[in-house]
């Protein structure tokens, strides 16, 4: 078998179960909506039954107008029908927030692409080595001798080309990405209009906020490690949907010398999220999971429940042993 095939499990409960209620994770990414998205319409055109469940919220430029498309809550009475729940994109269960009480006594799969948290669900697909999960949707049309229509394609490479911040995080050998990327496009799918759609659109508000943010970075380790941070003034004066993370990120690891990057974030008095990405050798994923966190090797996420000054001192005892 190869690395990235669709285990006989998967294939075979898909062709059988008539019913799919497809979940994704707390504060969606553009790779976890369209894999719900994509992987729906696919169940739809064969013949399936399906809902697609979010716990949101929609608050960023890339994914506000995909509200819609999701439900927050499983509707009532559904149990007696026996659906089948996949969740994607999630490295735990508890990523899906209150959906996980929600689902429980239902047969569940998993479609992932994480190598970190806690196992879940009795049917698997996860593949650490894949760029995205999507990436893992177009495997799955395409082992049921299947092409994905435009819309699929569409959504299927933005999800490729989000959690890839644009192909950026690629590293060699990764022809099997581009080769599944070259068919998405000759299905119809615009490496522009996902550009566009990623990066347009951003207000001044998120610029300015940005530029708060950059205003605070404090550099440790000799420049290896750069740490900033957002208070609960700035969601006063911004709000959490101007928030930008990727762009910020791409400009601090641009930084010449720089290895890793730590964003602290207020998101509420009772917790703190904290991001972590890395540009060659640390293993963020690693560091997130120690915290009940997840994510990859080079970009990952958890949260915390002290202060700023606290997590601010323990990161940089823990980078320093790695950095």
């Amino acid at each position: 078998m190869g690395d990235f095939d669709v285990p006989d499990e998967i294939h075979e409960v898909l062709e059988k179960r008539n019913f799919f209620l497809i979940i994704g994770h707390q504060n969606p990414d553009g790779d976890c909506l369209s894999s719900q998205k994509a992987l729906g319409s696919f169940l739809t055109r064969m013949g399936k039954k399906v809902s697609l469940l979010s716990p949101g919220p929609f608050d960023r430029p890339e994914i506000e107008s995909q509200k819609k498309y999701f439900i927050p809550h499983l509707p009532e009475n559904i149990k007696k029908e026996n659906p089948l729940v996949i969740v994607v994109d999630c490295s735990t269960i508890d990523r899906i927030g209150y959906l996980a009480e929600e689902i429980k006594g239902l047969d569940v799969a998993v479609i992932d692409h994480h190598d970190s948290g806690a196992s879940f669900g009795s049917i698997k697909y996860i593949r650490p080595k894949a760029p995205s999960v999507t990436f893992l949707i177009h495997r799955i049309i395409e082992s049921f001798n299947e092409k994905p229509t435009k819309e699929e394609a569409e959504l299927l490479l933005f999800g490729i080309a989000t959690d890839t911040g644009f192909f950026r995080h690629l590293e060699a050998y990764s022809d099997e990405f581009f080769h599944s990327v070259a068919k998405l496009t000759a299905a119809g799918a615009s490496p522009k209009d996902a550009f566009s759609e990623m990066y347009g659109g951003r207000t001044l508000k998120s610029r300015l906020l940005t530029g708060r943010i950059l205003t605070r970075i404090k550099s440790e380790l000799e420049g290896k490690l750069l740490i900033t941070y957002e208070t609960k003034e700035d969601i006063d004066d911004f709000g959490k949907e101007n928030r930008d993370s990727d762009s910020l990120y791409q400009q601090l690891l641009g930084i010449s010398g720089v290895e890793a990057i730590a964003l602290i974030r207020y998101e509420d008095k009772n917790e703190i999220s904290v991001g972590l990405r890395s540009k060659y050798y640390a293993d963020v994923g690693s560091i997130a999971k120690n915290f009940g966190g997840g994510g990859h090797k080079k970009a990952a996420g958890f949260t915390w429940n002290g202060s700023t000054v606290e997590i601010t001192e323990t990161l940089i005892t823990i980078f320093n042993t790695i950095l």
